[in-house]
């Protein structure tokens, strides 16, 4: 009888390992007999790095927190494989192949306990192919862009499934393995929130004083195992908040971006359009089969014996999520407005909390949508199998129909030609390989390069885009935006007429028969100087030596005492802006909302056209949106003042002005171009604090800054200022203060993933030679006496 046992987990493991192996082959097969770097949205992979250094990158924040991928940055830290290998492969392991053991045995899992009568042949058919659905579900696809995400959907039914196993054990060995399965969702900020959110759904579930005190032992455990993660926060917490801030600021629109009912049914949101249903057949006809696990789990639950059977948990967590990702639903032709999560976050986008909503943005509470719906369906399957032979095709039909769903993207072989991958030719990598060795600056490229080509320009180490002007002062200018290394190709006529001119500035340091790489002599690290304002941005100003220039937006983030003037030419409302700046005069501080939309006066960012087309020509501004005629309140003291208005101008733009009740002054922000302007309006009465900023108009446009200047301050026209440093940055051409020196914090990230790893070894010996003092340690609360 052992034998047999062991047989049949042999073979279920089995099963598994081949269906793991198989199902990443399936989903990507035409990406399979290729390897190289796939670049799509946000994954840019450095090609020059090796494998060490690849490994040394995934030490940062967040991608430090992704515990699955931990062992692929070990195998890379020492050179057991290329990076190549790792980021062809991770499209492969999340979710795809992860999905399958995970799936398999979460439903395994529940089908032995809530399903025992059914036969042992049955459960393990209905675990498998549920799992491989579940890993080529339209949801897997597009959660496979981003490994951490992936690693998440792939690992959330074993955490469901993990949790409450780990709760049915109890003591320390429910606390460790709680702890265990808790690490392995932790993949990023938001997996962290969602697998707590997953955890907590179980204890309300389970309602149990030992399922708590369970939870309370497994969280000094998992602060163990995670260890690296709070110690780096705690390090270097003001800098991760500060991108929190940004990130909240660009991201706080998709809170609110909720879908029809019938699409977060079926885990389809942001990336509805990407669901193709013209793969074969009737387009309606597939459309209606995706709906068939939809159907299968909510009407098969009537089916399902009730009373304590975890198919209750399934079907309120997955409704819960998907009447919060919702956003209206039609009924009998008439159409309820859900919107659930809108009030709350009205609130909450008004608080300190603000900094941290882009972690739990409903948009990707979809990732967790699907696992409760199909661990239901696959207890509704085995009670079909076990009733009736005749339902058989029944159950086939609804395995097709769900196949179904998903064939577009199956039958693509590359997600919808979505993954292509590419690899450097050797003239590209030995290019990279020399600035990645010898660059210190800046490197600007200017040359005439295939198509396919572009993608690896744009990563070269330290681009930075800048303009080849052919002036006298070349060097110098180069030299303002920090920039060491100009390459051309041999058969850029034009760069190397430039280049050619100014052989005294130029000097080739590199040559491949087809890269020309030129070291910019007037090439200095550090500039020392005051900062000068460029009014003219993005336009060049010409300067006969180097200095720390920036441009005109962003003048009111560096302190006063450091601006030494301007560069090029200014009108009057620049120089009387930046004269008043220098005499200690700031922009007033408007009272801005968080909103969503640019229905008032925000600082946050909603992504359109202009949106982008500002943050990319414009790096690191900030600024201002409405769409709507609005108006502001300004707290500003009583007197006379000469009114500044900064603003972009855009197409169409509407009207800004200020008004004191009785007397108003306005410009118009529509032109042509979009520029940064400096607007004088002209004098006006402040009295009672009765000031108001207003918009005019139903057009998106954008405002900078609104300055008070007194009528009786005087205008500078000569300006002194304190000298600072200023070293080489790809973004803005130069930073200012001190260079950033990684090292200390790259070796510390290593340190402490050799602790974690070292505590989760001691933890696993100790389980493993039952070391059972660890049980000793407990709360008062719970001792009974």
């Amino acid at each position: 009888m052992r034998i047999d046992v062991k047989r049949g987990l042999l073979i279920e493991l089995v099963l598994v390992l081949v269906l793991s192996i198989a199902t990443p082959i399936i989903a990507l097969w035409k990406v399979f007999p290729h390897v190289g770097y796939i670049y799509q949205r946000d994954s840019y992979p450095y090609f020059y790095l090796d494998s060490r250094q690849s490994a040394i990158l995934s030490l940062g924040f967040p991608a430090i927190m992704d515990n699955v991928w931990m062992p692929i940055v070990v195998m890379l830290y020492f050179n057991l494989i290329s990076p190549v290998i790792a980021d062809c492969v991770s499209y492969f392991l999340y979710p795809f192949a992860l999905s399958i053991p995970s799936m398999y045995f979460a439903s395994r899992y529940f089908l032995n306990r809530y399903a025992k009568e059914t036969k042992n042949e049955v459960r393990i058919g209905v675990s498998a192919v549920i799992a491989f659905l579940y890993a080529i579900t339209p949801t897997a696809y597009y959660y496979s862009h981003w490994s951490d995400y992936a690693a998440f959907y792939a690992l959330l039914p074993a955490l469901i499934a993990g949790a409450f196993y780990a709760f049915e054990k109890g003591e320390f060995l429910g606390a460790l393995l709680l702890s265990v399965f808790a690490s392995l969702t932790t993949t990023d900020p938001r997996g962290f929130v969602y697998t707590l959110f997953i955890i907590f759904s179980v204890l309300i579930y389970r309602h149990k004083l030992s399922d708590l005190k369970v939870f309370l032992y497994s969280i000094s455990l998992y602060l163990l195992l995670n260890s690296r993660l709070f110690i780096i926060l705690f390090y270097n917490f003001h800098s991760y908040s500060s991108i929190s801030f940004s990130i909240s600021n660009q991201q706080l629109w998709l809170n609110y971006l909720t879908f029809p009912l019938l699409d977060s049914l079926r885990g389809l949101s942001l990336f509805r359009p990407l669901v193709s249903y013209l793969s074969f057949g009737n387009p309606f006809l597939i459309y209606v089969m995706s709906f068939a696990f939809v159907e299968t789990g909510i009407l098969g639950y009537i089916f399902l014996k009730k009373k304590g059977s975890v198919a209750n948990y399934f079907l309120a967590i997955y409704v819960f999520l998907v009447l919060l990702v919702s956003s209206n639903v039609n009924i009998l032709g008439y159409s309820f407005t859900l919107n659930l999560t809108y009030p709350l976050l009205n609130f909450l986008a008004q608080t300190f909390v603000y900094n941290y909503l882009w972690i739990f943005l409903p948009t990707y509470l979809t990732e967790m949508i699907i696992a409760p719906l199909f661990l239901l369906v696959s207890l509704v399957m085995a009670k079909i199998l076990l009733s009736k032979h005749y339902l058989i095709p029944l159950v086939i039909l609804i395995v097709l129909s769900q196949f179904a769903f998903s064939s577009s993207m199956v039958i693509s072989g590359n997600y919808l030609g979505e993954y292509n991958p590419v690899n450097p030719t050797p003239l590209l990598l030995s290019l990279a390989q020399f600035l990645e060795n010898h660059t210190i600056g800046n490197v600007v490229v200017s040359a005439v390069v295939p198509a396919n080509w572009s993608t690896f320009i744009g990563v070269l180490p330290n681009v930075t885009s800048v303009p080849l002007l052919n002036t006298s002062n070349i060097g110098i200018i180069l030299n303002d935006f920090g920039v060491q290394y100009v390459v051309t190709s041999v058969n850029d006529n034009y760069t190397l007429s430039i280049i050619n001119s100014h052989r005294d500035v130029f000097s080739l340091v590199y040559n491949n028969s087809y890269f020309l790489v030129f070291r910019n002599n007037d090439f200095t690290y550090n500039i020392y100087s005051p900062i000068y304002v460029n009014f003219e941005y993005p336009e060049v100003p010409l300067t006969n030596r180097s200095l720390n220039v920036i441009p005109s937006y962003l003048m009111f983030e560096i302190p006063p005492r450091y601006i030494g003037g301007y560069v090029g030419n200014v009108t009057y409302a620049e120089l009387l802006a930046l004269s008043s700046y220098k005499q200690g005069i700031y922009p007033v501080e408007l009272n801005l909302k968080h909103l969503p939309y640019p229905t008032n006066f925000t600082n946050t960012i909603n992504v359109n056209v202009y949106d982008e087309e500002i943050l990319s020509e414009f790096p690191d501004i900030s600024f201002i949106s409405v769409s709507n005629t609005s108006s502001l309140n300004l707290n500003v003291k009583s007197g006379l003042y000469k009114v500044i208005l900064i603003y972009i101008s855009i197409p169409g733009g509407g009207v800004f002005g200020i008004s004191n009740g009785s007397y108003s002054l306005s410009v118009s922000t529509s032109s042509p171009n979009i520029s940064v302007e400096f607007s004088y309006l002209g004098n006006i009465l402040v009295s009672n604090n009765s000031t108001k900023l207003f918009f005019n108009g139903d057009s998106l446009s954008y405002l900078l800054a609104v300055m008070f200047i007194p009528y009786n301050m005087t205008t500078l026209h000569e300006f002194n200022g304190d000298s600072i440093s200023s070293y080489p940055s790809p973004q803005l051409g130069r930073s200012f203060g001190y260079a950033y020196n990684d090292a200390d914090v790259v070796y510390f990230s290593i340190i402490i993933n050799l602790v974690t790893l070292l505590i989760f070894i001691i933890l696993f010996v100790s389980l493993k030679h039952d070391r059972t003092y660890f049980r000793k340690i407990n709360l008062k609360i719970f001792r009974h006496k």
